[in-house]
């Protein structure tokens, strides 16, 4: 269904029809901007799933209950991309829906993938306090209170936690549903991209933990709050960066037009910040990846493979800038080649040196890519920024399970044994492998924590 609004500037008065694609979410931003003045028109929409009603809100702007004709016509969507803003009315009158644009570029399978993908995202918003919580007090150490808050989000009988194995992957589970689960949803069909790490050298993989732990800001736990860090920042722009995700989900051949369609719900600004926190964690948690690489194919954790002359070995992997580490993304490697990543390194800098103009209406980043040369700019329209800022989440959560087994092999070495999955209570209702996980995740328990159990 699509709703039409209009709303005049309180600085010009022109009037700007908003056409909104009215979704399944129940809320989500609105950012657009005046196209006579400028001037930020951006607010929020309200949408009565279980009642039907809208509720908007603008800054700059007041809802008019009337009719009038338009300066400026923008369609809106929380969900997908939709066309620009247009001065002329008639230019897109007439076309179809975003809906039933862009799932016509999808498989149904790549429909249903990407709806549930996004209601975990709002699920996982919705008890972000409570995982926060857990992970709060797994870094401050406090078990007494962390016990009793993981039994608040997931049942005793699944997560026991008897034990520190059991505590530590309990508190992972908050990544595996809410994050690894919506953002690469295809690893979990076989988690030994991960699980196969405790298979390589392991007098190796014990020099790489006591390596990391002596180098400030490279231990496993500063390297695992940086995680929590970038999760955080996520779960506060995520609804942003919906229409970019929905891109995702594509089928090979269909095409997207940069230039004719946008993001109504984010702009440059909106989105910089978390995508610059992202790219400097990720420079940091990079070496994870090049190191289980370095052990598996030259069966040394320290013998870097030699795509940059400058870096020999791991220490030369950590004194080199962030740009350059970033050039083993290129990397056939296992462990690296699965992060699936592509960084702009130069839009980056360019960012960091403020040689970065946004057009909000063309929605067009227009950058330097050599401060050196200035006559030189490049282009890059904001639903590419986004796609790669999701690019590197994705990326950080694919890290966060190479982390997790690292962090498996310390228990270890420090002495904790695994034990043995308890006998679950036979007085207790039997969980059918097709009924949804206890667990909450929303997926089947034979897809979930049945694995586990076994």
């Amino acid at each position: 269904m699509v709703h039409n609004s209009y709303i005049k500037c309180r600085v010009c008065n022109s009037i700007t029809r908003v056409r909104l694609q009215v979704g399944w979410l129940e809320q989500h931003p609105i950012v657009i901007a005046c196209g006579k003045c400028g001037v930020s028109l951006s607010g929020k929409v309200d949408i009565g799933q279980m009642q039907p009603g809208l509720k908007f809100e603008f800054e700059n702007a007041d809802i008019l209950n009337n009719d009038e004709k338009p300066d400026f016509i923008v369609e809106c969507s929380g969900e997908f991309p939709t066309n620009k803003q247009n001065a002329e009315e008639q230019s897109i009158a007439n076309i179809t829906t975003p809906f039933m644009t862009n799932v016509s570029r999808m498989s149904d399978d790549g429909y249903n993938k990407f709806t549930k993908s996004v209601q975990t995202f709002i699920r996982t918003a919705g008890r972000w306090k409570d995982f926060k919580r857990i992970i709060d007090l797994a870094q401050n150490g406090n078990r007494e209170y962390l016990l009793q808050e993981i039994r608040k989000v997931f049942p005793e009988n699944i997560m026991p936690c008897r034990n520190e194995f059991e505590i530590m992957r309990a508190i992972h589970m908050v990544e595996v549903h809410g994050f690894l689960s919506p953002l690469r949803g295809d690893l979990l069909e076989d988690l030994s991209f991960s699980s196969d790490i405790l298979k390589l050298n392991n007098i190796e993989l014990t020099k790489l933990i006591d390596y990391l732990n002596n180098h400030d800001g490279y231990g496993l736990v500063d390297l695992q709050a940086l995680i929590y860090k970038v999760l955080d920042g996520f779960i506060k722009n995520y609804q942003s960066l919906i229409p970019a995700f929905s891109i995702q989900f594509y089928q090979e051949a269909a095409i997207i037009d940069y230039d004719v369609e946008g993001s109504s719900t984010s702009d440059f600004d909106s989105v910089k910040q978390f995508y610059l926190d992202a790219y400097e964690a990720l420079g940091n948690l990079m070496i994870l990846p090049v190191a289980l690489d370095n052990i598996k194919y030259r069966g040394n954790f320290e013998s870097v493979q030699p795509i940059n002359e400058k870096i020999k070995n791991l220490d030369g992997f950590i004194a080199a800038s962030k740009g350059t580490r970033y050039h083993y993304c290129n990397s056939d490697e296992i462990y690296v080649d699965k992060l699936n990543l592509q960084v702009n390194s130069k839009l980056r800098n360019a960012i960091g040196h403020n040689d970065v103009e946004y057009n909000t209406i063309t929605q067009q980043i227009t950058y330097i890519p050599n401060p050196k040369d200035r006559s030189k700019q490049l282009t890059k329209y904001l639903l590419e920024f986004e796609n790669e800022a999701i690019h590197l989440i994705q990326a950080i959560i694919v890290i966060s399970e190479y982390l997790y087994r690292l962090r498996e092999i310390e228990l270890m070495i420090k002495g904790h044994i695994p034990i043995i999955p308890h006998e679950p209570n036979k007085t207790s209702k039997k969980i059918g492998r097709n009924d949804p996980c206890p667990c909450g995740s929303g997926k089947k328990f034979k897809k979930c924590c049945l694995g586990n159990q076994e």
